[in-house]
């Protein structure tokens, strides 16, 4: 038979991450976003003379963001980042359909937005091509 597990019972970890997500609200999930907005300026207006692509400094920043959290949890230090931490975790158990569908019409929005016109001309003819040819 099988048997409940007790709060002793239960590991480090999942403990820690109980505690974690009942002191966190959602005003910590709108912080750390706008937060993440303001990198988001930041980094472009920085970058913005340097042939350093926009995307690349943003996957940098989001890197070292994930790495700070994953070894505040891994190694359970009593720095918790506050409400910074509380937000992130928030993210970080987000549903992706729900992240899909919020961001993805902004993002395809903004890429076609900034296309060229001769881009879209070349490329109107080259993809019915490329959708029928044997090739593909």
């Amino acid at each position: 038979m099988a048997s409940i597990l007790t709060a002793d019972e239960l590991p480090e970890k999942l403990r820690r991450l109980q505690e974690n997500s009942s002191s966190s609200s959602p005003t910590d999930a709108v912080i750390f976003f706008g937060i993440s907005l303001l990198l988001g300026i930041a980094s472009r207006h920085a970058l913005r003379g340097t042939r350093v692509p926009y995307t690349v400094a943003l996957l940098v920043i989001g890197i070292g963001l994930g790495a700070i959290v994953n070894l505040i949890a891994e190694y359970g230090t009593k720095h918790r980042l506050g409400k910074i931490g509380n937000g992130i975790r928030i993210w970080a158990n987000i549903n992706p359909d729900l992240l899909l569908a919020v961001f993805l019409p902004a993002l395809l929005f903004e890429s076609s937005f900034l296309m060229e016109v001769h881009q879209i001309k070349t490329m109107s003819g080259i993809a019915p091509r490329r959708k029928f040819s044997p090739c593909s």
